[in-house]
């Protein structure tokens, strides 16, 4: 991304699933930035399905989201919560976190040997 002191448009492009955004004014960026704060995770599905942040930032809905798109059974499978795939990456982290506090704690638990 530019900076003000290179003297050049700026360009920032916008990844996600489906496609991606390329924003070509400070004025853009900064409502990007200041979206994406206020949205948080829900910014991607927003601009899809937004049509007043597809005026914001010159997206057209259809084009963004011809690309992203999912049945009913698809968005059941793939996308909820009760997926298999986030019912996997949820046990992971918790796997990732209990192996982390174990790590954190061993030396409650070793003995003095160790030292």
């Amino acid at each position: 991304m530019s900076t003000l002191q290179d003297n050049e448009a700026p360009i920032h492009v916008v990844q996600f699933r489906g496609g991606s955004l390329e924003l070509t004014s400070w004025r853009d960026i900064i409502a990007l930035n200041y979206t994406r704060r206020c949205l948080q995770g829900g910014f991607q599905i927003q601009l899809l399905t937004n049509p007043i942040l597809q005026v914001i930032f010159g997206a057209h809905g259809e084009t963004l989201a011809a690309h992203g798109t999912y049945s009913q059974l698809e968005k059941r499978l793939i996308l909820s919560k009760a997926s298999e795939a986030s019912k996997a990456k949820d046990m992971d982290r918790s796997k990732k976190r209990r192996n982390r506090t174990n790590a954190k704690n061993h030396f409650l638990t070793a003995d003095g040997d160790d030292i």
